[in-house]
């Protein structure tokens, strides 16, 4: 695959943990670094090779059986693991599907689902290995809302499924290759000195981020369902404060009777109207004013412009004929004087 140099892979290719042609060997050797499975064995020849390098939360690995091998370790357990072919095909069966992968498409495979894999004798993996309790840490600082007004605990981020399949070939799927390459370029060589290993966390928590962020996964959908039902209850909020302000233009109101009427504290209303009306409520609430006293006005309907005030909720008629003129380019007298339109 052209995603994967010779050269980006060498210093993992040079980490080799075993090598093998003995089924039962190698049977026993990737349970003892990956996870205990059952494997039958089917044609071809046993040419085993794993190579792995460890970093934090993150075990990058190649993987060849030589012949065709059916794996099944049940579920991981506390381990997501990214499968992408290098050359060759497999099978992963998990979730009630059946996913072909090859150089182009790989598979996210769940920690909590049981898997069976089926390796053909072309198949050659590199693989990612990810601590879930850090992806679901990543997934928790960078997905876990809060309920709507801000209150409360933020939502645990349970198990984390990824859809299948992983496409490598797309845009997204391109980008994170890179970053994969990226990452095993970095794998120190031997006698030299590692990166910091603060900023390799980091790097480890990006990669981990993009996967999150960039396919289709439970924590992300769970997220947009939480921010669109937040949405809703904030839409409705709004609609409450604004329906109780447009019945009672006449009264005096206060920031506290708009914000009991919501349902939300003074704080959360102001938020509110700031991120939706762009003004405050009390903003909002003199321009509702304004226009029912324009409409009145216009309507030439007897009123004075100092009863138009008074039903409309201002008490000080300089401040009313300021804010009018503000609002509408002239004075309250001026559209009471305007011939009537019909």
């Amino acid at each position: 695959m052209d995603a994967w140099s010779s050269q980006q892979l060498s210093t993992l290719y040079g980490r080799e943990i075993f090598r093998s042609r003995e089924a039962d060997e190698t049977h026993a050797l990737v349970t003892h670094e990956l996870k205990a499975h059952r494997s039958t064995w089917g044609r071809g020849n046993v040419d085993a090779v794993f190579c792995r390098a460890e970093l934090s939360a993150l075990s990058l690995c190649i993987l060849r059986y030589g012949c065709d091998v059916d794996i099944e370790p049940d579920s991981l357990g506390n381990f997501v693991l990214v499968q992408m072919p290098l050359r060759g095909h497999a099978e992963v069966h998990t979730g009630g599907q059946t996913v072909q992968i090859h150089p182009g498409q790989g598979a996210v495979v769940s920690a909590h689902k049981p898997v069976r894999l089926r390796w053909h004798a072309d198949c050659e993996q590199l693989m990612l290995k990810i601590d879930l309790a850090r992806l679901q840490d990543v997934a928790r600082r960078t997905f876990a809302a809060r309920p709507a007004g801000g209150a409360g605990a933020a939502a645990e981020i349970g198990e984390i499924d990824f859809e299948l399949p992983l496409r490598l070939d797309d845009a997204a799927g391109t980008q994170w290759c890179r970053m994969v390459a990226g990452l095993a370029s970095l794998l120190p060589a031997d006698g030299h000195e590692p990166y910091d290993p603060r900023w390799l966390a980091h790097y480890e928590d990006n990669l981990m981020l993009y996967l999150l962020c960039h396919r289709p996964n439970s924590v992300r959908r769970q997220h947009d369902a939480l921010r669109l039902g937040s949405e809703a209850a904030s839409m409705r909020q709004l609609r409450l404060a604004e329906e109780f302000m447009r019945s009672r233009l006449d009264a005096p109101l206060s920031l506290e009777d708009v914000a009991e009427a919501a349902g939300v504290s003074r704080r959360a209303l102001g938020l509110l109207f700031r991120r939706y009306r762009d003004l405050s409520p009390m903003e909002v609430l003199r321009n509702m004013r304004l226009d029912a006293a324009h409409a009145q006005l216009a309507r030439h309907d007897g009123a004075s412009v100092t009863e138009v005030a008074f039903s409309c909720g201002f008490s000080h008629l300089s401040r009313f004929a300021a804010c009018y003129r503000e609002r509408f380019g002239r004075l309250p007298r001026e559209t009471s004087r305007e011939p009537a339109r019909h």
